[in-house]
């Protein structure tokens, strides 16, 4: 299978609201059969809930972008899939290869401006961090969570709803930010909010 490049992937990501296409993980499937088969490790809650789990290999501009890709069944269907992606892929370059406009989202902040998370219409959560070490000069994207949208799960018996648990999540970490909060906070804030707020304005 071609290594793909990682910000093609996330476009799929922001087109949808999840990753549609297995065959773009080197998948045939998102069943659990095919999950095991290539050999996904298996977090389950006993029930309900099934985290399937297993390290891919992207590109970014012939630099090589190891990640974890994530598939969450809800009683064997789909409900959920993303990427851990650590410090590799910097936000404003994702966000400015991106098809444009971007689709509506809310801007979420952690106190200081070092970590936030943007927040889809479609349930889809980006969130990422400043650099670790030195002044905090950019965003990178660490976790990408895509939601299947209820409506493509009719038959879905589950009292779990992971688009909500998603978005309670981050709403409990970081605090909403509207666009003209965001300007005014990117004038006295680091220099990756400055370039966030430029992108998003």
């Amino acid at each position: 299978m071609p290594i793909l490049d990682i910000h093609f992937l996330l476009q799929s990501w922001l087109d949808h609201g999840w990753l549609r296409d297995p065959q773009a993980v080197g998948l045939r499937t998102f069943e659990a059969q095919e999950l095991a088969a290539r050999g996904f490790d298996a977090i389950s809650d006993g029930g309900q809930l099934c985290l399937y789990e297993d390290a891919r290999l992207f590109r970014r501009a012939g630099r090589p972008v190891p990640a974890s890709f994530k598939v969450y069944l809800q009683r064997g269907q789909l409900g959920a899939n993303g990427l851990e992606l650590g410090y590799q892929v910097h936000l404003a370059g994702f966000l400015r290869a991106a098809r444009q406009p971007l689709p509506a989202c809310r801007v979420l902040l952690e106190h200081g401006g070092r970590s936030g998370a943007l927040l889809f219409d479609n349930g889809l959560v980006l969130q990422f961090a400043t650099n670790l070490r030195g002044k905090p000069r950019h965003y990178y994207l660490t976790l990408v969570e895509g939601h299947v949208a209820d409506a493509q799960l009719p038959d879905r018996d589950s009292d779990i709803d992971l688009r909500a648990a998603s978005a309670r999540h981050v709403q409990a970490i970081y605090d909403s930010r509207d666009p003209a909060e965001l300007q005014r906070l990117a004038r006295r804030g680091n220099a990756a909010l400055r370039e966030l707020a430029s992108l998003l304005a």
